[in-house]
């Protein structure tokens, strides 16, 4: 077995790993919110591993270069989604996603000066 079939057996196994605990640490969180942090993990880091797994396996390429693409796609469009849904899931609550006087609201902790 060559060092790239290894090397690309790692990254994929890599990613595999990261959608497994992505997968597990939004089946752990109690409020939806919560779980949209973890739809970073494969939509980030798993895109960039398997980028470049596709680089080791087929080099610079064509495939490389959609592959790629789509990673950029997916950087840049992992935090508009991961906001329109949580803005939907306030909506569905509250009736509206705007705040208004009323709304519940967590309490801040205010630092004090030592």
């Amino acid at each position: 077995m060559s060092a790239h079939a290894v090397l690309e057996m790692i990254l994929l196994g890599a990613v595999v790993l990261i959608c497994w605990l992505g997968a597990a640490g939004m089946w752990q969180m109690k409020e939806p919110t919560q779980a949209l942090h973890y739809l970073s993990l494969p939509a980030t880091i798993g895109a960039i591993l398997l980028s470049f797994a596709v680089l080791v396996r087929l080099g610079i390429g064509q495939a490389f270069g959609k592959v790629l693409l789509i990673t950029a796609v997916l950087l840049a469009t992992n935090s508009v989604g991961a906001h329109a849904t949580a803005r939907a899931f306030r909506a569905r609550q509250l009736g509206h996603w705007e705040p208004m006087d009323g709304d519940p609201m967590e309490p801040v902790q205010e630092e004090k000066d030592a």
